[in-house]
């Protein structure tokens, strides 16, 4: 399997080529743009962080330091899904994805999250963990055949600080490693 860091296309069911990087300075305007054209819906199953300038700019920081690994991918120069590892420097880094309206159940989903499975085993992590909200049944389903096991229910606080209950999942990398408790939010408020 090739690289995920030398990796800069993937491709949608209908063919379209989506363009991949991490995280830049250059993305503060277009990230933000990303998140405003998400609909009620999908901003309500997806809400990571606050869009602030401050905020995004801290994670970019964050990603540059390789604390976080933080991709985007792109249509041109229009951000169409954010996915991420937050805390990739520990051993159970968490993970993220995002996907704007029209390129949902295109198959981005499941190559983001292989990106993000093989940048982990890359980097030694000894597993992966995430969170994805109880109505969230599609994302639930994928996870599960990407290989993720579920932990049970947690409390999560999103981006805009509401508490919310979700479900807890893990992937284990390195075999008999087990996650420990984990609080989950996002790293930067």
């Amino acid at each position: 399997m090739e690289n995920s860091q030398k990796r800069t296309v993937i491709e949608s069911k209908n063919g379209q080529d989506i363009h991949i990087r991490l995280l830049s300075a250059i993305d503060v305007f277009t990230l933000q743009n990303f998140n405003d054209n998400l609909s009620e819906q999908t901003r309500s199953q997806f809400l990571p962080h606050k869009y602030d300038d401050r905020i995004i700019l801290k994670f970019i920081e964050r990603n540059k330091k390789k604390t976080d690994r933080i991709y985007v991918a792109l249509v041109k120069d229009v951000i169409v899904g954010y996915f991420f590892l937050w805390e990739f420097i520990k051993p159970f880094p968490i993970l993220g994805i995002g996907i704007s309206d029209p390129y949902q159940g295109q198959g981005l989903g499941k190559q983001m999250i292989a990106i993000l499975i093989e940048d982990a085993e890359a980097n030694g992590n000894n597993g992966i963990l995430l969170t994805t909200l109880l109505t969230n049944e599609a994302a639930f389903q994928l996870y599960l055949k990407m290989g993720f096991k579920y932990l049970g229910d947690t409390d999560n606080i999103a981006g805009d600080g509401r508490i919310t209950r979700e479900r807890m999942m893990y992937l284990p990398i390195k075999e008999h490693v087990a996650p420990e408790s984990h609080d989950f939010k996002p790293p930067v408020m």
